[in-house]
């Protein structure tokens, strides 16, 4: 699969897709590239000070996080849960060392990233958790 079909079928599937938190913020590709795919490198691509925190997580572990916030969003949190289900399948199947990094505090980016064939591949959206 080539990096554009790729990035193409990463829109399909996050299409519409937000991530529970204070503000429901959506999925995206970003339109940034990584080479190294290290906490260095987010930071720099996110314009963030070099002192942000960054903590990773595994991928089962944002799963877990997910169903638990769709809890409260009753027949629509069960679509949102199983939607990124699948999501987290689909990038199983395409990628390989699929890595999640919260960056910050408050306002936490949250970044997914993968090497594929094609290279580096990120997923991204943000969580308010105060």
């Amino acid at each position: 699969m080539t990096g554009n079909q790729l990035i193409s079928q990463l829109k399909q599937h996050i299409d519409g897709l937000w991530l529970p938190s204070e503000t429901e913020a959506p999925w995206t590709v970003p339109t940034w590239t990584l080479t190294t795919g290290d906490p260095a490198e987010l930071l720099q691509v996110l314009r963030r000070p070099t002192q942000t925190p960054v903590a990773e997580i595994a991928l089962p572990t944002l799963m877990a996080q997910v169903q638990r916030r769709c809890q409260g969003y009753g027949e629509a949190g069960k679509a949102i849960a199983q939607r990124h289900r699948d999501l987290f399948e689909f990038l199983e199947t395409t990628g390989d060392r699929w890595r999640v990094f919260r960056v910050g505090e408050v306002t936490v980016n949250i970044v997914v990233v993968g090497e594929t064939a094609a290279g580096y591949v990120a997923l991204q959206t943000q969580s308010v958790e105060t």
